[in-house]
């Protein structure tokens, strides 16, 4: 009897290790892919806001004698990153061939609504941040 006994005590002590293995394995690649989601969910909030203060300054260099900016494209080996401008004037015939929205303030006229869309390429990340800024040119 103690033979029967001694080895089924064995089989139990390994089905228990067996299943504390299965748990740290499972527990190891669970916590691998949390990481991974947290790292490029952060590296996309920053690659957000220096998009935007790219097109930002991409406004501010911008000669609007000869046309206006109506959009920059960037990109990253992870993300794709789309800047659009929306002008708000009192007279929208200067910003010929743009997005214009006329306004009846003098106080906000010629600024400029910076809309930035970023997206991943990376399919098994579904990532999209919206960020837009009202600025004066």
């Amino acid at each position: 009897m103690r033979k029967a006994f001694g080895l089924f005590t064995v089989l139990i002590f390994v089905v228990v290790m067996a299943v504390i293995g299965f748990l740290i394995l499972n527990t190891n690649a669970n916590t691998k892919v949390n990481i991974t989601k947290n790292f490029v969910n952060t590296r996309a909030s920053l690659m957000l806001k220096s998009a935007t203060e790219f097109g930002i300054l991409a406004l501010h260099g911008h000669d609007f004698s000869k046309n206006c900016l109506k959009r920059v494209d960037l990109e990253d080996k992870l993300f794709d990153v789309n800047i659009t401008y929306t002008y708000f004037s009192t007279d929208c015939s200067k910003f010929d061939g743009c997005r214009c929205r006329p306004i009846l303030t003098e106080d906000t006229n010629a600024a400029v609504l910076v809309y930035v869309t970023l997206t991943s390429k990376n399919p098994s990340f579904k990532i999209r941040k919206v960020r837009f800024t009202l600025q004066n040119p």
